[in-house]
């Protein structure tokens, strides 16, 4: 953690979540509760009247759940855990007091809330783009993050959702999903694993995100 592991140390409380459970569902009582998310990984999605699951989001390590819920009555979707989690549960009306108290605090919830922005930001920037590849290969940057200090350290991620969960959330079918992310893998751009990949080249990956044709970027040897 970094910006308000002082608010969560004072202020939150540890919470343990199995996979396949629920942390909050759709018009559940919102109550000012905002969840730091430490370890596992959270779908975020909206049961459409005709019984159609519509996936928002997906949510990691480091992540905050709550945030567009503050000032509201209920939540505005369903988190189901995909793993087991660990989170800390954090009341807004504490983090308030806090704010209250001790004035350096909002700069830190300022931070925060500009990360969430920038995360969603980049999240609707995935699901417009116009290619299938390009949308996979934004996605496939967003989970794994910022590129590793260390050049020779792997830069590993987890995709602990099910092909059929990646392609609702993107627009697409399981079928290009998977032929895409074989084809990044044959390529030498990405290894694939057990819920989870490496990326091998961060250069083409970067090329393919911004529209650069799959034929023009050269595969690894």
């Amino acid at each position: 953690m970094m910006d308000l592991e002082l608010a969560q140390c004072q202020l939150g409380t540890p919470l343990a979540l199995a996979r396949g459970e629920h942390l909050f569902q759709m018009h559940d009582a919102a109550n000012g509760e905002l969840y730091y998310v430490r370890s596992g990984h959270i779908k975020l999605y909206q049961q459409c009247p005709d019984g159609v699951e519509r996936i928002i989001d997906f949510v990691q390590p480091g992540d905050w759940l709550g945030v567009d819920t503050i000032g509201e009555p209920e939540r505005h979707a369903s988190a189901l855990a995909l793993t087991d989690c660990e989170l800390d549960l954090v009341p807004y009306r504490q983090l308030a007091e806090l704010m209250d108290r001790e004035p350096y605090s909002c700069d830190l919830f300022s931070a925060m809330l500009s990360r969430e922005i920038e995360r969603q930001q980049i999240a609707a920037a995935t699901l417009r783009s116009a290619g299938a590849c390009q949308r996979i290969v934004l996605f496939l940057l967003q989970r794994a993050g910022k590129a590793p200090a260390d050049p020779a350290e792997e830069n590993h991620a987890a995709l602990p959702m099910s092909r059929q969960e990646i392609s609702d959330y993107l627009g697409l079918t399981p079928a290009t999903v998977s032929r895409t992310l074989s084809l990044l893998k044959r390529n030498g751009w990405i290894s694939l694993g057990q819920r989870g990949f490496v990326v091998q080249s961060r250069p083409a990956l970067e090329q393919l995100a911004a529209g650069m044709p799959l034929t023009e970027v050269p595969a690894m040897a």
